[in-house]
């Protein structure tokens, strides 16, 4: 991929798993974005009161606050709008719950394929989602 002023965009990414948060998150480093991390939604919160991020990639099933409602909490406090890429390993129910008061931008399904998450994140900076 060709440099682009995008790449030094900050992206926070929540994930309760370790494997996969540590697979986004190295993925997008390796193609030169500031990645951060939060292992669930509350901490993850708080890193984007603190640094808001121009995105967001956060998982939907975590406990305590789910993706969705990250989301919303998000939205309620955000001084510009953050782009928000949804993961999920819950096709069915994951799709059900994206509507148009979501908030989510766009969405991929786990397994994540790294060619697939680096085009999605492309693309959304670029305005294609």
């Amino acid at each position: 991929m060709s440099s682009t002023p995008e790449k030094q965009s900050k992206i926070l990414v929540i994930d309760d798993d370790p494997e996969q948060c540590a697979l986004i998150a190295e993925t997008l480093a390796a193609e030169g974005y500031d990645v951060r991390t939060a292992s669930n939604a509350v901490d993850g919160l708080e890193l984007f009161k603190a640094d808001p991020p121009e995105l967001v990639v956060v998982d939907f099933a975590m406990p305590i606050m789910n993706g969705i409602e990250f989301v919303k909490a998000m939205r309620a406090i955000e001084t510009r709008r953050t782009l928000v890429l949804m993961v999920s390993g819950y096709a069915q129910s994951f799709l059900a719950t994206l509507d148009s008061s979501s908030g989510v931008d766009s969405h991929l399904i786990k397994p994540i394929l790294k060619h697939d998450l680096v085009m999605r994140v492309a693309d959304m900076f670029a305005g294609r989602f």
